[in-house]
């Protein structure tokens, strides 16, 4: 109970803080002399503050860890592979563990390459097998496409990667003697993590994952406001739910996130259960991770384009909350490229976005400390603050590339995340990486030929040269992870 009015106090203090220094940055902090790179620099602040504030007041309530009542019933269950271009070896690995998992059940490869190896693979298997001519709205449209071949109460759905463990069904199928319950939900956890991109050993030997934020973290959060939601694989859903919204929902390339935002409106429940149940494949390099991400980002856009959560009928408070929040969590990483950029610019351009009255960085600088002290606490220790930036500076051009699709109504091709590894660096994400670096390398190197520039600023110089030195190093870390594959490659 002292935990639960701590972390709520904790809270409170976090967002009457935010408003205050908001209040403080308009009033006191603008640069007159340069008032558009101002009045930029704190909207992208305000904005940065205003989604912490989304993700802070999940964790109000205390976390509630799913439970299943069990039920003697057994249910008729289909599980579904949707697959487009992966290659054998990987889908027979994958379907043999779906085949053999120990509740009742019966096995489809949803094939939308239309490959007559599938099909042979398919048979040796025993499995179901399905396609179709045209794979229009790519995976939502082969999973809806296999809906007219299927009748089982439930439904199974894993990327082609993605292997369950045996008890998956078993552990899940409990959950749906609630008969709201329209979505079992498990996180994305992967067997490759000593290759993976997303994954980095730490100094203490702890791994970490630019995922587990999300995984172990948001959505068991969210799940105590019944808003959690489906991830695209490693779950199970109830037919009735997808029935009751005409269907996978299409037109969006994250269809997981438009599906659950619908499921929810019809008030059905989505569970979460933070127990790895699957493993699958991360990226192993920079290319297929910004593939991965741009689509994520692009979805995410294409929902808040075309169906605002904060305007949708039938979700709770909180339900349209939690998803405004996941939707524009993307702009937080175009936000960020203001912040990594605006030191070097100083230096180099003399573009001030501040007044530079010392008190101003200083207080910028405790408000950051202070709300960085604060999430830690209320997420106990959960985030890790330099690793956190260093894939916050990868993903923010990624994030930026991905900006057409809030305006643009132009249709957006689902690319498939490859699984090949063949192609370790793409210019798309190591550009940005690549060009905060050369910028705060820049000043760095020319502080170094003439330390009298950052002297002559006073105290507001070295804070910012500081700053360069902090992003510098972060946009270099981000660089050599980029390249490092490749240097494994050639060793």
């Amino acid at each position: 109970m002292i935990e639960i009015v701590f972390r709520r106090l904790a809270i409170v203090f976090y967002v009457f803080l935010t408003m205050l220094y908001g209040t403080w940055r308009i009033a006191f902090t603008l640069s007159t002399e340069h008032i558009v790179a101002s009045v930029l620099f704190l909207f992208v602040e305000m904005m940065t503050c205003f989604l912490a504030i989304l993700f802070i007041v999940i964790f109000w309530r205390k976390p509630r860890p799913q439970q299943s009542t069990g039920t003697s019933n057994i249910f008729s269950i289909d599980v579904l592979v949707p697959s487009y271009n992966e290659d054998v070896k990987m889908l027979e690995k994958t379907l043999k563990q779906c085949v053999d998992m120990d509740y009742p059940h019966k096995t489809w490869l949803l094939d939308d390459g239309n490959r007559t190896e599938m099909q042979s693979l398919a048979a040796r298997l025993e499995i179901g097998y399905i396609t179709r001519e045209q794979n229009t709205e790519a995976k939502a449209g082969n999973l809806n496409n296999a809906l007219q071949y299927i009748d089982g109460e439930l439904i199974a759905v894993f990327d082609a990667d993605f292997c369950p463990e045996k008890t998956f069904l078993s552990k899940l199928a409990g959950y749906f003697a609630d008969e709201k319950v329209a979505v079992a939900q498990v996180p994305q956890s992967y067997y490759n993590i000593t290759e993976s991109f997303q994954h980095r050993r730490l100094f203490d030997n702890k791994i970490y994952s630019d995922q587990d934020t999300f995984m172990h973290l948001i959505l068991p959060a969210r799940n105590n406001w019944n808003s959690a939601y489906w991830i695209g694989t490693n779950t199970l859903l109830r037919r009735k739910a997808i029935d009751s919204i005409g269907g996978f929902s299409t037109g969006c390339v994250t269809e997981d996130v438009l599906t659950s935002m619908f499921i929810h409106s019809k008030g059905w429940k989505i569970v979460y259960v933070d127990e790895p149940l699957a493993y699958g494949r991360a990226p192993v390099n920079i290319t297929e991770y910004v593939v991965q991400r741009l689509r994520w980002a692009k979805g995410a856009f294409q929902i808040l384009r075309l169906h605002n959560p904060l305007l949708k009928g039938g979700l709770s408070f909180m339900q349209r909350l939690s998803y405004f929040s996941s939707v524009s969590h993307f702009f937080e990483g175009i936000a960020k490229i203001v912040f990594y950029l605006f030191p070097s610019f100083y230096f180099l351009f003399g573009i001030v976005p501040i007044h530079p009255y010392p008190p101003n960085i200083i207080g910028m600088l405790i408000y950051f400390v202070t709300t960085r002290l604060i999430l830690e606490l209320i997420t106990k220790g959960h985030t890790n603050l330099l690793m956190d930036e260093v894939y916050a500076v990868l993903r923010s051009f990624i994030y930026l590339m991905a900006l057409p699709a809030l305006v643009l109504s132009k249709h957006i091709r689902f690319k498939v995340t490859p699984k090949d590894g063949e192609t370790p660096i793409m210019l798309q994400g190591i550009i940005g990486p690549a060009i905060i670096l050369v910028l705060n390398l820049a000043v760095i190197i020319m502080a170094v030929i003439n330390p009298g520039i950052v002297a002559s600023l006073g105290i507001f110089g070295w804070i910012c040269f500081g700053w360069c030195l902090y992003i510098g190093a972060i946009a270099f870390t981000a660089c050599y992870y980029c390249f490092k594959p490749l240097i494994n490659k050639h060793k």
